[in-house]
């Protein structure tokens, strides 16, 4: 996995990512899953030995407008909202995790247990996952 390239990830000035997975969201509560990749472009057992630190999570319509989706870092569990209350259940690989609203975009920090993540939407669009280590 690439480094983030930056002296602080708070900086924002990165180098170009080696890792980019692109979702085609078809709409109507669509769920994707992947794996976090290896160095040969399969799948590593966990983010931390993919060296997968931070993402980068863009969502955007078929026209290029925000897309309102939601990602969890711990299963193929992602969903779109409800109402309702979600708790984790834990911090390991196994564990459900919570679905995290990402509008247009955000970067986040990757739990090292996570197998895998999923995205969802309610609306067509793409979702792109850029990935680098710190």
């Amino acid at each position: 996995m690439r480094a983030y390239g930056a002296l602080s990830p708070t900086e924002l000035i990165e180098t170009p990512p080696d890792s980019v997975i692109t979702f085609v969201m078809t709409g109507g509560s669509s769920a994707q899953a992947a794996d976090w990749p290896n160095s040969t472009g399969g799948a590593a057992a966990n983010a931390g030995l993919a060296g997968a630190n931070l993402v980068h999570i863009t969502a955007m319509s078929t026209a290029g407008a925000f897309l309102a989706v939601t990602f969890n870092f711990y299963s193929t569990a992602a969903n779109t909202p409800a109402s309702g209350t979600s708790v984790t259940t834990g911090t390991t690989a196994g564990s459900t995790g919570n679905s995290i609203p990402i509008f247009g975009s955000r970067y986040l920090q990757v739990p090292p247990p996570s197998t895998g993540f999923s995205v969802a939407s309610m609306t067509s669009g793409y979702v792109m996952v850029e990935m680098w280590h710190k």
